[in-house]
């Protein structure tokens, strides 16, 4: 019997987040050559060329949702993370607190993916989606309600993310809300890590055919790791 869109959507979801956590966590130094230092997405920065106010809903701007989070608090919620992925041999947890993330598709599996890997401690992540939340979609979306169908789902997921941990510079949260082609042109600076560093995965949620295929065809050419997801809405 099959498994209801929710079921569905949460399980490879959360497969593909815990994926993503563990490859992140088990990283060589020579596999990563680059730290990145924490900061706030900036859409007048010369690293980001792709932000622009006609495809992109910035990172929950107001003040009133942002505030610094004290260490002990911010370790305090990630503690249980760090059992598992830290050892005196293996500081794992510092690994995906400085990662990178870029996730293309946030229906309902990459929303589910997103989620995790926020409560997870990824410092930084890039969403994408060109696409509004709708009422069919309400059944497997991570966060969505009634209240935001017809929002970008990259801005709805930033919004709920941004309460999850309020610490602007702890979780960098990039929403692009565009499609990705695979056109440089036409998708500008979408695939390009922030601050000229590297990213660590690139989670593949689209439920478009072709679409996947030029996104993992791209990452094949350039050596980058990807997880590539099947779609939760019955395509």
């Amino acid at each position: 019997e099959r498994l209801s869109g929710q079921g569905t959507a949460f399980a490879i979801g959360l497969l593909a987040g815990s994926i993503a956590t563990l490859a992140i966590s088990s990283q060589t130094k020579s596999q990563r050559s680059t730290t990145h230092t924490p900061s706030e997405v900036d859409s007048s920065s010369s690293s980001q060329p792709h932000q622009s106010s006609a495809t992109i809903q910035q990172d929950d701007t107001s003040s009133s949702q942002q505030h610094p989070l004290p260490d002990e608090i911010r370790s305090e919620m990630l503690s249980r993370n760090s059992l598992y992925f830290s050892s005196p041999t293996n500081n794992g947890m510092q690994r995906i607190t400085n990662a990178n993330i870029l996730i293309v598709g946030l229906g309902g599996v990459g929303s589910h993916t997103a989620h995790m890997l926020a409560r997870a401690g990824v410092n930084y992540l890039r969403l994408v989606d060109f696409d509004q939340v709708t009422l069919s979609s309400l059944n497997r979306h991570a966060v969505a309600t009634l209240q935001d169908v017809g929002l970008p789902k990259a801005t709805v997921l930033c919004n709920h993310l941004r309460q999850i941990c309020p610490d602007g510079e702890r979780l960098v949260l990039d929403p692009i809300i565009k499609m990705y082609t695979g056109n440089r042109e036409k998708d500008g600076a979408m695939m390009d890590p922030p601050n000229g560093g590297e990213w660590d995965i690139i989670i593949d949620a689209i439920d478009d055919v072709p679409t996947k295929a030029n996104l993992i065809s791209y990452c094949a050419k350039r050596n980058l790791r990807v997880i590539s997801c099947m779609g939760a809405g019955g395509k």
